[in-house]
């Protein structure tokens, strides 16, 4: 009877400790997430949102309650995202000197279509015991799968199912229990998230809400609420360039608080989307006194203002002025906008610059070099390259080394060897 004495009160230990298992601070529950905020890769367990992290980033995170010192987790991340693609390796350790929970795990995301990411996930887990009466030690291999649907910007809905070997294998139950998750991330507004997954678990249904808010481009706030759990939790991130910084606090009416800190590294800029308050106020002023903004001299944030005008065109049309001159109508068009966003959009623009009879680019008088790159941009849009692309080759023919464009052509799926051959002969002629 002792050693099964033992062996139930580890159990107790563990089962209770639940809140703590994850570590991750920006993870702001223990159980899987199907919904997430993707801003950031140490919240995210649903593989699905992996491909949406076009970076590279190595995650640490540990955690450990206030109250039980000898408890203590801590996880390692690392992960890549590109052309629709997302892979992300992890190492969990979860315990105390009694009882240990050790995982690793594999992670791939795939964007088949536009709208639509699927996710699948492999993983050992090995559990030990060790005491003078009981010395255990079990490991399984089990997997993930999960789907996310982004109907539009502002809505994901996401489903995760965890553990599918014990689905199939109920005699595997006690040690991974089959959870479930079903979300939706809902975004009414830039830099603004709000999450509500239904979860089940081995304690039963857990409901969770949570929120999360990019104060400004280097500051972030999380906050959450399990109904069931009775449990709250918050966290702030810091990021600079390459680094971002968390802590996370969460408490339970048993178990008090717990506390988390993290580290995200990246050899990109890490960035992400802030509150609009330059947009919110530029719709404000536009709304009281009905005036047009000039699309070739406004702002960044007065662009963003405009009705129709995502985040996306916006910095296409900045790079657009920069790069190959002013705005024209055929150029709103070259950057991606269909006929009948351009007719929405010339209801709050002004200032468009005229057409070029023969290259539809605006007229403005400008150095030998800036003819050369708004040749070599109507050249790139004729050859077939997306707007963003030749946008982005044309400014990379004039600052950037041959073998910088050549690895960007290269990287092009839509182009076929003989157009990429052409692109970058006509990039060599812009020099």
């Amino acid at each position: 009877m002792i050693p099964i004495s033992i062996l139930l009160c580890l159990a107790t230990a563990a089962v209770s400790a639940f809140d703590y298992r994850e570590t991750p601070p920006a993870a702001l529950f223990p159980f899987c997430q199907a919904a997430a905020d993707a801003s950031l890769p140490d919240a995210i367990s649903n593989p699905a949102y992996l491909p949406s992290i076009r970076y590279p980033y190595l995650h640490c995170s540990g955690g450990m309650p206030y109250t039980l010192d000898e408890l203590y987790s801590s996880t390692i991340r690392i992960g890549y995202g590109t052309h629709g693609v997302g892979i992300q390796a992890v190492w969990n350790r979860f315990g105390f000197a009694q009882y240990l929970e050790h995982i690793v795990e594999g992670n791939i995301g795939y964007m088949p279509v536009k709208y639509v990411s699927i996710g699948a996930g492999v993983y050992y887990y090995n559990l030990t015991m060790d005491t003078v009466e009981i010395s255990l030690s079990s490991h399984l291999v089990d997997g993930r799968a999960s789907i996310l649907v982004s109907p539009c910007r502002w809505i994901d809905l996401s489903f995760l199912q965890e553990n599918i070997g014990s689905l199939l294998c109920p005699n595997r139950r006690d040690l991974l229990f089959p959870e479930w998750s079903a979300g939706a991330a809902l975004r009414p507004v830039q830099g603004f998230t709000l999450l509500y997954n239904m979860n089940r678990t081995a304690v039963g249904y857990v409901n969770s809400i949570s929120a999360s808010a990019n104060v400004l481009k280097y500051f972030s706030v999380k906050v959450g609420y399990a109904r069931e759990a009775n449990t709250y939790s918050a966290s702030l991130c810091v990021l600079y360039r390459y680094v971002a910084a968390s802590y996370g606090l969460k408490y339970h009416p048993h178990l008090g608080f717990t506390h988390s800190v993290g580290i995200t590294l990246s050899t990109q800029d890490i960035n992400i989307e802030s509150l609009g308050y330059g947009p919110l106020m530029s719709k404000i002023r536009k709304l009281h006194d009905g005036r047009k903004i000039d699309i070739n001299t406004c702002s960044y944030d007065d662009l963003l203002g405009v009705r129709g005008c995502d985040r996306h065109y916006t910095e296409r049309i900045m790079k657009y002025r920069k790069t190959i001159g002013p705005l024209t109508r055929t150029g709103l068009l070259q950057i991606g906008m269909s006929e009948k966003e351009v007719n929405h959009m010339l209801e709050y623009i002004t200032g468009l610059a005229p057409e070029d009879p023969d290259s539809g680019i605006g007229r403005r008088g400008g150095s030998d070099l800036e003819c050369k790159q708004k040749r070599l941009f109507r050249d790139l849009i004729e050859l077939g390259l997306p707007a963003a692309t030749a946008l982005e080759i044309a400014e990379l023919a004039v600052t950037g080394d041959y073998r910088t464009i050549q690895n960007r052509i290269n990287s092009l799926p839509a182009l076929d060897a003989r157009k990429k051959k052409r692109a970058q002969e006509l990039c060599t002629g812009a020099r």
